[in-house]
């Protein structure tokens, strides 16, 4: 019988060996580990052994979500996750050797392509869906606003700890990710009583220090699987058009609406915690009706 996570040995392995002998950040493992579980949970339906497994495997896997759901980046992310995976289990004597060095994803260029994210009124329907009772509906309402108005990645949403949050002071303290640092943005009203909605109603009473955890025990910290999923539901619910459904069309989305708002390059840049201000730049692709400029960046005029 076919496992909810197949391989799992093989992943909680891997994912020791970049902690402990390679040094990987929580991001690139989570990152890592995500990608190579979907290949193995897609290579469990042939009901082989991984010892089995060769590069036509891999190409094949790589060649179904580019026509499915994954834009070029996240195939070129995926190559590489599943080349360090494949290193390892080469390692480890899992599978054949010479696989890893096999495996390619496709060349991504710098603002190739445009950005791809719901329209603002999209994202205001899909908050607007997450204002029923349960707890899945108060953690999604959550982490959707985070994500829509702050521009965060899943991995930077998924680190937050309760004590990121001074409810006093009204602000909120983030690890931005690619070695942006710490940065400290005013908590949106909004923003925060969802938070605090899910925290006394949705989250539930565990050990564990991170805000947004699993509603079922074991209380882990979610990983960016699950906001991918939580997201991808959503949209299908509400009939959203949108080829790409994962966490960072949000970030997309922010951005936009800031750009149309009369927000300069440098201004996303810094507030998305791009190391690049020039990497804002793809959202100028988008036909944009720039005739207004605004004196503050207002973050709260985004909902």
């Amino acid at each position: 019988t076919q496992t909810p996570r197949p391989y799992a040995g093989y992943l909680s392995d891997f994912v020791s060996c970049m902690e402990n002998e390679r040094g990987f950040s929580q991001a690139s493992i989570g990152s890592h580990c995500w990608k190579a579980s979907q290949f193995l949970r897609w290579f469990s339906e042939k009901n082989l052994m991984l010892s089995a497994v060769s590069i036509a495997d891999v190409e094949e896997f790589l060649a179904w979500k580019s026509d499915t759901c994954w834009n070029r980046k996240s195939v070129s992310t995926a190559a590489q996750a599943l080349r360090a995976f494949f290193r390892h289990a080469e390692l480890r004597a899992w599978c054949q050797p010479g696989i890893a060095k096999l495996i390619e994803g496709p060349r991504v260029y710098q603002k190739d392509g445009l950005p791809e994210g719901p329209t603002w009124d999209d994202v205001r329907r899909l908050v607007k869906n997450a204002q029923g009772p349960k707890p899945t509906d108060i953690r999604a309402r959550a982490l959707l606003l985070l994500l829509a108005v702050y521009g965060f990645r899943s991995s930077e949403v998924t680190g937050l700890l309760l004590s990121d949050f001074d409810w006093r002071s009204e602000t909120l303290t983030i690890d931005r990710r690619k070695g942006s640092g710490r940065r400290q943005y005013p908590l949106v009203h909004e923003v925060g009583d969802a938070v605090l909605d899910y925290i006394l109603h949705g989250r539930p009473r565990c050990e564990c220090r991170n805000l947004f955890v699993n509603l079922y025990p074991p209380h882990h910290p979610i990983g960016p699987g699950v906001i991918w999923g939580i997201m991808s539901r959503r949209f299908s619910k509400l009939g959203i058009q949108c080829r790409r459904r994962g966490p960072h069309t949000l970030r997309h989305a922010c951005a936009t609406r800031l750009l149309q708002g009369g927000a300069s390059f440098k201004e996303i840049g810094d507030f998305l915690g791009h190391r690049d201000a020039d990497s804002a730049a793809i959202y100028a692709k988008v036909d944009l009706p720039m005739l207004r400029q605004v004196a503050d960046f207002d973050l709260g005029g985004l909902l």
